[in-house]
């Protein structure tokens, strides 16, 4: 619960503790993925790809646009929600098999011990740890199969063909440019692909010290070419007792190399729009007098115009996987040093010293070939000549905490104690810098046509003032390189008070004061108190009949506040400068540029966002606990919500600050209940069911009628579809509302006139919906026979609404011969033109999914008993149901643009310990 431990049954805040198993970490390569459907209000959203990256939100978002994530702690060291360049979310680099229990603290009560980092929950990985005795040696290897389960439905080639005929014309220059070849695009860049994870770990006693060794390794290889991801990482954990047992030592280091290319992920997007008739390869005719060796592009069919590459056309899907090589190495250790005394005369009283660490160094070569299309595209930064982007990120993270905990049981007055005072001191530094984009060679190339039409291509010395120097604007220092340095430090107080009366009666007190630097010292500090109280009312003498049947009846109510600042830069109170953004430059007399130097927006009044939590819940259990589960409201209130957002005009240097603009309120339910119906010596049966419900309301901004643009682009025009605004959910949808003919098809152009002012604009928009779910449920079954055991997992989200901005933006008879032969989806209705702001694509995503399915037998005694061998096989995300018409509709952002498609994947793995 932080800084101490529980019982489950003394718990008053909303807490949820997930054990994982042998199968799932079996079904997992990172911990988030055994978070997915675990507990009500924990929505877990990973996104397609090997990194591990994903959405965790709890309860709801609480802020616009200050971080949702929730706070991260392993073996008691507070991660930094920032993130790190070239990996996924902290959790993505711990191995599953490594972790003993994970803890999720929902309601303030639970989470203000953390204060200003909690305000969107807390999850505690606890790893595992060495144990008294003989020598374990625990090993696991897994292989995977993983093939997409979903592709877009486009036009084939002989469609594409025959539309392209009748809607242009025969003898129409878009006739013309088709080609002969019948090219499956999405074939050519999705591949089913084979992954594998091996864990190994030994833990004991030698001598006097328990210690854990493990190492694993996992090679995880994407559907989408050349995505790959490798983790190796190593552990070593130490328990020692020192003094009689009055000095626990617990001191853990972790080290962590993960390798990650990424793959272009637009490739999927330009797999859907390339125009199907045409090869992967072209051998363009090169004249004799040609600079350059091999072919125009490296021989990938690419869009031209007259004698230049056609810009604005979509790139070869292939090129763009084959010919960027973007990698990055993370190297990254973690760990701490926690030392807890009991003191000799007091041992009630323990003194409890923790020293943690997080350190991460990435490298990352973003490189494109030479004479590929896409360098090409590039124009006046490029020439074709091929470039590469290299950059390095150094982060730390220490922490030191000091507290005392009390913890006494009072048998005379039956009751029982347990106090904790401490103080933290956390500082974040990050720094990184990188070299521009430099382009490879101090050359760059000059394509022409002959009299043939045959394509000269020459290499000619760069003339133009950015060939061969970076070109990414960012302050420059003299070494060539674009640095940036920034720090963070947090300062803490903090206490609790846990006071049990008659083993029924509970009550918890919780106080923390956070100072950040992020502020200026007059909104620095922020104060965060919690009170909850809990009823054991089965251990009441009214309830002793009912002690038969009855094995819990507990209820809890919360009340608290925590914190958020973590928005926009760490420092909002005193002026920054920086270099312009490359296109505001100043002669300097010498025929060459200045890059003027200009100050950053302040915001010394901006202070603590600050959300209240009200939590009641019951927890209940029946017949031995066959039965259990709780029930619990909530209603979370966000006040002075940090977003970064415009300013009027004149009042600032620039045109948009962090500011405190609103409030904003969640509320829900929550039921969760695990029953095991049958319980035999040979055969158990388990089920698992939870269901979560959440409301979520901007309930005041600065000006009553704004309206805050937010989320991904839409259509070619950088539209957005999303806003923020009083009185609806963070992150809606704001379109036209479409007008349908009598036959139910929409009609192009034509839409609702709100206002009635016979003019379709900006006051015709209307509200439609949100892209977080409004109710979502997972059901589990597991049996066990003997030594065999079945499982499968079910989750359900509903009310989550996506727009389908791939149908939007491949779905109009325009696009077919815009720029070079562009392909379309196949769709129920085709515009003349796009209809980006239209609400006919926006369409409800609500499903049930399938996460998996296992099989398994264990050995319990094999080799005299030394021996526990398990074997299984599973099939993961195996189906989805879903009215959505697009490739998966389960979206973080709540609009589709790169359709990368998640995997089935197919497993096989054993589980032996020795």
């Amino acid at each position: 619960i932080g800084y101490g431990t529980v019982k489950k049954d003394d718990a008053t805040g909303s807490v949820a503790t997930v054990k994982p198993n042998e199968i799932e970490a079996g079904l997992a390569t990172s911990v988030q993925d055994m978070l997915v459907g675990q507990t009500p209000g924990v929505v877990v959203t990973t996104e397609a790809g090997p990194e591990g990256r994903g959405t965790i939100r709890i309860r709801g978002g609480s802020s616009l646009n200050a971080k949702n994530d929730p706070l991260i702690v392993v073996d008691g060291v507070p991660l930094d929600n920032g993130g790190v360049q070239g990996m996924g979310n902290a959790l993505s680099m711990i191995a599953p098999d490594n972790v003993e229990s994970m803890t999720i603290l929902k309601d303030a009560s639970a989470t203000a011990i953390y204060g200003s980092r909690a305000s969107n929950g807390v999850i505690i990985v606890t790893t595992k740890k060495g144990k008294a005795g003989r020598p374990q040696v625990n090993f696991s290897a897994n292989m995977y199969v993983n093939t997409a389960r979903n592709t877009w439905g486009v036009l084939h080639a002989g469609e594409f063909a025959e539309l392209i005929r009748n809607y242009h014309g025969e003898d129409s220059q878009a006739a013309k440019a088709l080609g002969t070849d019948m090219n499956n695009w999405q074939s050519k860049v999705l591949s089913t692909t084979v992954s594998s994870d091996y864990n190994l770990s030994v833990g004991g006693t030698l001598g006097w010290l328990p210690y854990r060794i493990s190492a694993t390794y996992t090679d995880n290889n994407g559907i989408l070419d050349t995505s790959t991801m490798d983790r190796t990482t190593v552990s070593i954990n130490l328990t020692p007792k020192f003094f009689d047992n009055h000095l626990s030592v617990n001191a853990n280091v972790k080290g962590y190399y993960i390798r990650n290319r990424f793959a272009d992920t637009g490739a999927v997007g330009a797999a859907i729009a390339f125009d199907p008739t045409k090869p992967v390869y072209t051998n363009y005719a090169l004249a004799s007098g040609s600079s350059i060796s091999g072919s125009l592009f490296n021989g990938y069919t690419t869009w031209m115009s007259g004698s230049v590459i056609n810009e604005n056309s979509t790139v070869n899907p292939v090129s763009l996987l084959q010919e960027i090589d973007n990698v990055a190495n993370v190297y990254r250790s973690n760990g701490n040093l926690q030392l807890d005394y009991a003191v000799h005369f007091l041992p009630d009283l323990h003194l409890n010293l923790n020293l943690g660490y997080d350190v991460t160094k990435t490298n990352e070569t973003n490189n494109v070939t030479a004479n590929s299309g896409i360098s090409w595209k590039d124009g006046n930064q490029q020439f074709g000549g091929g470039y590469g982007k290299d950059t390095y990120q150094f982060t730390s993270n220490t922490l030191l905490e000091f507290y005392l905990n009390y913890k006494k049981e009072f048998e005379a007055i039956k009751s029982n104690l347990d106090v904790v005072a401490g103080y933290s001191w956390q500082r974040f530094y990050r720094e990184s810098h990188n070299n521009g984009s430099v382009p490879f060679t101090d050359e760059y190339y000059y394509p022409f046509l002959d009299a043939d039409d045959n394509y000269v291509i020459n290499v000619v010395p760069g003339t133009a003032a950015n060939i061969g120097k970076p070109f990414v604007p960012s302050p420059l220092s003299d070494d060539g390189l674009y640095y940036s340095k920034e720090h963070l430090q947090l300062l803490s107080f903090y206490g609790r008070i846990n006071y049990g009366f008659m083993n029924r009666y509970l009550f918890t007190f919780t106080l923390r004061g956070d100072a950040t630097s992020r502020f200026s010292k007059d909104n620095r500090w922020g104060v965060f108190p919690a009170v909850a109280l809990a009823w054991k009312i089965n251990e009441e003498s009214f309830l002793q009949d009912a002690a038969g049947w009855m094995s819990d009846l507990k209820l809890r109510l919360g009340w608290g506040k925590t914190g958020q600042q973590a928005v926009g830069s760490v420092n909002n109170y005193t002026t920054t400068y920086q270099m312009s953004q490359g296109t505001s430059l100043y002669p300097n007399g010498l025929n060459a540029w200045y890059n003027p130097v200009f100050p950053n927006g302040v915001n010394p009044k901006l202070k603590w966002e600050t959300t209240t939590t009200w939590n009641a819940g019951i927890d209940f259990g029946f017949l031995n606990n066959r039965i259990t589960g709780s029930i619990e409201a909530y209603l979370r209130k966000t006040t002075d919500l940090l977003s970064f957002v415009n300013v009027p005009a004149a009042s600032s240097t620039v045109n948009m600050l962090n500011q405190n603009i609103g409030d904003l309120k969640n509320y829900g339910v929550e039921f969760n209940i695990m029953a095991r119906p049958i319980v035999t010596n040979d055969f158990t049966w388990t089920l698992t069911y939870n269901v979560g419900y959440n409301h979520n309301e901007v309930t005041r901004l600065n000006s009553a009628d704004a309206v805050y643009t937010t989320g991904p682009s839409i259509g070619s025009q950088g539209l957005t579809a999303m806003v923020n605004a009083v009185g609806q959910p963070a992150s809606s949808f704001y379109l036209y509302q479409q007008v349908y003919d009598a036959a139910g098809n929409p009609i192009e152009g034509v839409y609702v006139d709100q206002n009635g002012d016979g003019t379709i604009d900006q006051a015709d928009r209307v509200f439609r919906h949100a892209k977080d779910p409004k109710v979502t449920m997972t059901f589990g079954s597991q049996f066990r026979y003997k030594q065999w055991d079945l499982g499968f997992n079910l989750r359900a989200s509903f009310g989550n609404y996506v727009y389908n901005n791939v149908e939007s933006s491949n779905s109009s008879y325009s696009r077919m011969f815009q720029y070079g032969l562009h392909n379309l989806v196949k769709a129920d209705n085709y515009f003349e033109n796009d209809q980006s702001l239209s609400d006919y694509y926006l369409r409800n995503a609500s499903f049930l999914r399938c996460d998996n399915i296992t099989l398994g037998y264990t050995w319990e005694n094999l080799l005299n008993n030394k021996l526990r061998l398990r074997l299984f096989g599973a099939v993961q995300n195996p189906f989805v149901i879903t009215k959505y018409n697009g490739i998966d509709p389960e979206l973080a952002s709540g609009v589709e643009s790169s359709p990368y498609p998640k995997a089935t994947t197919y497993s096989l793995g054993l589980v032996a310990t020795f």
